[in-house]
């Protein structure tokens, strides 16, 4: 039987902010214990976190360096110092090999730029110098917000080459794959102020994405101009038009593959299901990208991407939806030879499931019985299905008794 992976997603700016409210830098000493915490759970690969709302949490020459300048949060000003100490990826390589770990280089594409209501910014350089790649607003003449800050168009050469040579520093430094998450960001809510989940986002985020190459790409092939979002649903004309606007991300997926062979890597990623997405539905992604296409299925038939993560959000386990929807979406592409992985939140409550053995939510200072019994007991189901390995997230949420839980479970399931 093909082993399960174990993957445990680690948001290091978190751990690192963690470490700062208890009056500790989060350098090596913290790199090299959630490393044990991943060996301690039985886990088989770590996803290391690196962009971090626009910026880098490594000595990176590529983008922008998150080293505690103008931080949106003093919790976060310790990278000055962490960065002057070490190189947390190289750092987390060697603690990962060490322990028998797979260590992924894990990228945020659509997640460059975060500004709060006082104004206060993380941004990327690229963003910063060139909001025109940003997603625009389709009337150039609009008055409100042009662009969604922090969410590129891949379509421009300049966004390609920039993703691609992030993706390289990875790869130097000794990762074992890429995982690129494709669906999530934290951009977008200012300065166009919506929040919140569908449909109160849909009137403003679907007239996006109309920018320059995008435009002309779908010009070229159709012989007119784009249409505009139908809050109501889409037309076949705007399908094409989501299609069109996913095709340079396809584009970048085929130059990362030949790079991630080159040095013996993987290339992962991270959507939504469709079935499962209560910020987007229907759709891989967050509101902020619109209907934007996702083309896995293409990626899997070209042997771009080796595994999927199906991202479901919190509290939540991916089981319920693998079971529904998700076993027979994802099938053929596991044919193909990708692993498909379900997810199970970290974050100490669970308040969407189905046949709960308990009103809802179910919370773990509260009921902590409880909470461990269910997460054995789901993880074990987890791994009984035809999915192929169980991604946790994230770290920063664990505790010992998550850790032993997870490896009882874990044990228990390969036994």
């Amino acid at each position: 039987m093909t082993e399960k992976h174990r993957i445990l997603g680690v948001d290091y700016a978190d751990d690192v902010e963690a470490s700062y409210d208890k009056g500790e830098l989060g350098d090596r000493p913290l790199i090299e214990e959630i490393m044990d915490h991943a060996a301690e759970a039985g886990m088989t690969h770590v996803a290391w976190r690196v962009s971090h709302l626009g910026k880098l949490t490594y000595p990176t020459q590529v983008g922008t360096v998150q080293d505690g300048h103008r931080a949106i949060r003093p919790s976060l000003t310790p990278f000055g110092l962490i960065l002057k100490r070490c190189d947390p990826v190289r750092v987390a390589v060697e603690a990962a090999h060490e322990r028998g770990l797979k260590m992924l280089f894990y990228i945020c594409l659509f997640d460059e730029c975060y500004e709060l209501p006082d104004g206060i910014k993380s941004e990327s350089w690229l963003g910063e110098q060139h909001p025109e790649y940003y997603l625009e607003h389709h009337n150039k003449d609009h008055e409100g917000p042009r662009h969604v800050r922090g969410v590129f168009s891949l379509s421009y050469e300049e966004v390609h080459d920039y993703f691609l040579a992030i993706v390289r520093e990875g790869l130097d430094r000794g990762c074992d794959g890429v995982y690129l998450d494709v669906a999530r960001t934290h951009a977008g809510a200012n300065p166009i102020s919506v929040y919140g989940w569908w449909p109160e986002w849909t009137n403003p985020y679907l007239a996006y994405g109309y920018n320059d190459p995008d435009v002309e790409r779908y010009r070229s092939r159709y012989g007119e101009d784009p249409p505009l979002g139908d809050p109501n649903g889409p037309s076949e004309a705007e399908a094409n038009w989501n299609r069109v606007r996913g095709e340079a991300l396809t584009d970048f997926m085929r130059s990362v593959r030949p790079l991630a062979n080159s040095f013996g890597a993987t290339v992962d990623i991270c959507q939504y299901p469709t079935t499962y997405n209560g910020f987007n539905p229907g759709y891989p992604c967050r509101q902020q990208l619109g209907r934007f296409h996702v083309d896995w299925e293409t990626w899997a038939h070209e042997r771009l991407i080796d595994s999927i993560r199906l991202n479901v959000d919190h509290g939540r386990f991916g089981y319920d939806d693998w079971m529904a929807h998700s076993a027979q979406t994802y099938k053929k592409v596991q044919e193909m030879g990708v692993r498909v992985y379900v997810d199970c939140g970290l974050e100490g409550y669970y308040n969407l499931l189905e046949d709960a053995p308990a009103p809802l939510p179910i919370d773990k200072s509260a009921q902590p019985e409880l909470y461990f019994g269910l997460m054995a007991k789901m993880v074990g189901k987890m791994l009984s299905t035809s999915a192929d390995g169980v991604f946790y997230y994230e770290h920063n949420n664990g505790d010992a008794r998550v850790w032993q839980t997870l490896r009882t479970a874990h044990d228990d399931a390969h036994s």
